[in-house]
């Protein structure tokens, strides 16, 4: 469960980068669409967005039409499980990066799947230590360096919110 209100979670995806026509996406660890209903507000009537994530009952809330934009969801271990074999337009990840053990080697494999000129849109909290709930940190400065490893060209801060567990959360959009 995000910490935020619809509004922050709308400024974090805000952008005139989303593509005008409809679009494939995926929503890595989506939990229950939080950030899945926000992501369709700004895609295209049209648009498809692959919601995965390992709770079932956590999918069971998020509508399968969001005004237009189809959502197919998946019972799956994003991290684990394979990539479906269609190239994707984007890929949002929002405080799920946090919970992959091998975050450089994970940043590889979205990088080669998703289309040329598509978008990783990462969300995390701005944070240097663990704690059971974030295990595996992703400062902002963190995402750059590994960004820059694993061969993505670009790396911007979209935003950034307050969250009301003390740190602070950014988005990132990576190229």
């Amino acid at each position: 469960m995000c910490a935020l209100e619809a509004e922050q979670a709308l400024i974090l995806l805000h952008g005139t980068w989303f593509p005008a026509h409809p679009s494939n996406w995926m929503d890595l660890g989506c939990g229950d669409g939080f950030f899945t209903r926000a992501l369709a507000a700004w895609l295209a009537s049209g648009s498809v967005i692959h919601a995965w994530d390992k709770d079932a009952r956590s999918l069971e809330s998020i509508p399968e039409n969001l005004d237009g934009i189809v959502i197919k969801k998946q019972v799956c271990n994003f991290i684990t499980t394979t990539l479906p074999e269609q190239g994707i337009d984007g890929i949002l990840m929002a405080n799920s990066l946090h919970y992959v053990p091998d975050q450089i080697r994970f940043l590889q494999r979205l990088r080669s799947f998703i289309q040329p000129g598509g978008r990783l849109i990462i969300i995390e909290y701005d944070r240097n230590h663990a704690n059971p709930w974030v295990p595996y940190p992703i400062t902002y400065s963190k995402l750059e360096m590994i960004a820059d490893q694993t061969g993505w060209t670009s790396v911007q801060k979209n935003g950034e919110v307050n969250s009301r567990y003390g740190a602070k959360m950014y988005a990132a959009i990576l190229q």
